[in-house]
């Protein structure tokens, strides 16, 4: 006996001029889908045409300056059990379309209507976090749940009998929040210029407020963000955005170069609050900016928790628990002289770290492994990174150098930098290594390698007049005059330059 028909679900979404991101986001979700609703409000580019060779329903609807209005005509298109709303900008993580199979399968239709809020984690085009909220993605299709505002636009509101869960297992990468698109797109603008608009028919509404002071700090303008946020803060109405603006309020402060006081306010907050992870993480970073690692240490252990209850709902970063906060307790480990501790905490995240970050904290192991005496290890964390940052290594490999002079010599320390400069190319791309490289060749009496290394010295525009200056007397001494002269002639420049 043949069991009960699978539940449909439409994915809807409102497009204009997203040729670019599109068809990633439908593969994305094709797993999870039945039938796809696109509400195309006036594309120039490609953007029907990817839709339709996806086997999606386009419906053209003209754009009247209201995301809600555009939303709603998406889910009057709609035949589905379910609803799936995503933009185009945004991709379904890997494994997300199967659990939002198991949600739509396990919901009972006698029961109360559940409205999903995923976890969107928005991410700049380099992959790199910035931040995460929950948003009503998921829920049995009802026509009476209709989405309201004409931007950051609200589902459901006033409709009883609703559940809302909100599910970190259904989890969405969006990239639309990437500063360049941003501005690319005049998203930010179009934004503002809709929540003013709202704001003059519902000046009380403290999510509009909430909304608009995150545009203005996005935008940099951190003490009109700070009245924003602290004025949803004072509502209290809406606990999530009260939570989130408590985060805000810390990094406004620190963006205006207000440590203490951000650090102040965040451990005040903290004492009712002892679960909220973001807080704790950006108060401990208020506490580095202020001078006060250890303030900040204790901050950022406390901010590897997981989040729970109401905090769990409100502005999230998952890299705080996944890497964040136990890299900057390193960090401030490392700035209370404890680099054994710090040691550990840096090995301890390690495989953790995405590729920049890996690199950065890398170099901070290095020099510290280099101060405890560990050369070995020092090393081999620096070495791949002369190929890769020769820009970020130069700083460590002199003290390596350094490290040689005083333990071997000249000549064994000349020798470590040459066969360097040698193995690794970008290194003869930075100054200051092959500025300590004309010193110590000098020193050794290197004189065949000393002429080359001024030369890059040259070529990469020094402004040590010394060294065109040596340049000119070695030539000279080799009969080059024309070389000899071009060099003096360089002296005289930077000296002039020089004052």
């Amino acid at each position: 006996m043949a069991g009960p028909p699978r539940r449909r679900v439409s994915l809807c979404l409102i497009v204009r001029n997203e040729e670019d991101f599109l068809e990633g986001c439908l593969a994305s979700a094709a797993d999870a889908c039945d039938e796809i609703i696109v509400v195309d409000t006036g594309s120039s580019d490609d953007t029907v045409g990817i839709a339709e060779a996806a086997g999606a329903r386009v419906v053209h609807f003209p754009w009247v300056d209201d995301f809600a209005a555009a939303r709603n005509a998406s889910i009057d298109a709609a035949t589905g059990d379910f609803v799936l709303v995503l933009d185009a900008d945004e991709r379904l993580a890997k494994g997300s379309a199967q659990h939002i199979r198991r949600l739509v399968e396990a919901e009972a239709w006698d029961g109360p209507t559940t409205i999903y809020l995923p976890l969107i984690e928005n991410r700049d085009k380099e992959g790199n976090a910035l931040g995460a909220d929950h948003m009503p993605r998921l829920w049995r299709r009802r026509p009476e749940l209709r989405f309201t505002g004409r931007v950051h636009e609200q589902l459901g509101c006033g409709v009883a009998g609703l559940r809302r869960c909100y599910e970190d297992a259904f989890h969405v990468i969006h990239y639309g929040y990437d500063p360049d698109l941003q501005v690319q797109r005049g998203k930010r603008a179009r934004n503002v210029t809709l929540l003013r608009a709202e704001l003059a028919e519902r000046p009380d509404d403290p999510s509009l407020h909430y909304y608009l002071a995150k545009e203005h700090y996005a935008d940099g303008d951190d003490a009109v963000a700070l009245a924003g946020f602290e004025r949803v803060i004072a509502d209290g109405t809406l606990l999530n955005h009260r939570l989130s603006s408590m985060v805000f309020v810390v990094e406004c402060l620190r963006a205006l170069q207000r440590p203490r006081e951000a650090m102040d306010r965040g451990l005040a907050w903290l004492k009712k609050i002892t679960d909220y992870s973001e807080l704790w993480f950006v108060t401990g970073q208020a506490a580095q900016d202020a001078g006060l690692p250890i303030r900040a240490e204790g901050c950022f252990r406390f901010a590897t928790q997981a989040p729970a209850g109401l905090t769990a709902t409100a502005f999230r970063d998952p890299a705080i628990q996944q890497w964040r906060a136990r890299l900057e307790q390193a960090r401030a480990l490392a700035a209370m002289e404890l680099p054994e501790r710090s040691v550990a905490v840096y090995r301890e995240v390690r495989d953790a770290l995405p590729p920049q970050e890996r690199m950065r904290a890398d170099l901070e192991e290095a020099a510290l492994d280099l101060d405890l005496g560990d050369e070995m290890r020092a090393w081999a964390l620096l070495e791949p990174l002369l190929e890769t940052a020769p820009a970020d290594a130069t700083p460590l490999l002199l003290r390596f150098v350094q490290m040689y002079v005083d333990l071997f010599g000249l000549e064994k320390a000349y020798e470590v930098l040459r066969n360097c400069l040698m193995q690794y190319p970008g290194l003869l791309h930075q100054l200051p290594a092959v500025g300590a490289a004309v010193d110590l060749a000098e020193a050794v009496g290197d004189e065949e390698h000393l002429i080359e290394w001024l030369q890059i010295c040259m070529h990469l525009h020094t402004p040590h007049a010394e060294h065109a200056l040596r340049l000119a007397r070695l030539l000279a001494d080799r009969g080059d005059a024309r070389g000899a002269r071009e060099a003096l002639a360089r002296a005289r420049a930077l000296l002039r330059e020089g004052g």
